[in-house]
């Protein structure tokens, strides 16, 4: 599982963090529910489950103040996507899933 001061250190975030007591534990949760997730032989998750958590955890905390999916900045409108593939191959989700028999 994953850390609140872990997900806090990979985006860089100092201020207004609090959302992340919120997501990370839903975080853990939607992943460790996953069929199809590596993990080690102990049952811990595998290096690769715990960055494709992390990235989760930071992509649904840009997400929590663009419900629609986009961000206004200086810069002009940013769009934040609600699917990452990248994220989908470490977690194997959606079309990245891992067959499984049974």
């Amino acid at each position: 599982m994953i850390t609140e001061q872990e997900v806090i250190e990979w985006s860089g975030q100092t201020q207004n963090v609090q959302p992340f007591a919120l997501i990370i534990p839903a975080v853990n949760r939607y992943v460790d529910n996953l069929p199809s997730i590596d993990r080690l032989a102990d049952g811990s998750w595998a290096g690769n489950t715990r960055l494709g958590a992390i990235l989760l955890a930071t992509r649904w905390y840009a997400r929590k103040d663009s419900a629609s999916g986009t961000y206004g900045s200086a810069d002009g409108t940013v769009f934040i996507s609600k699917y990452d593939s990248d994220i989908a191959r470490l977690l194997n989700i959606d079309g990245h899933s891992k067959p499984m028999v049974g």
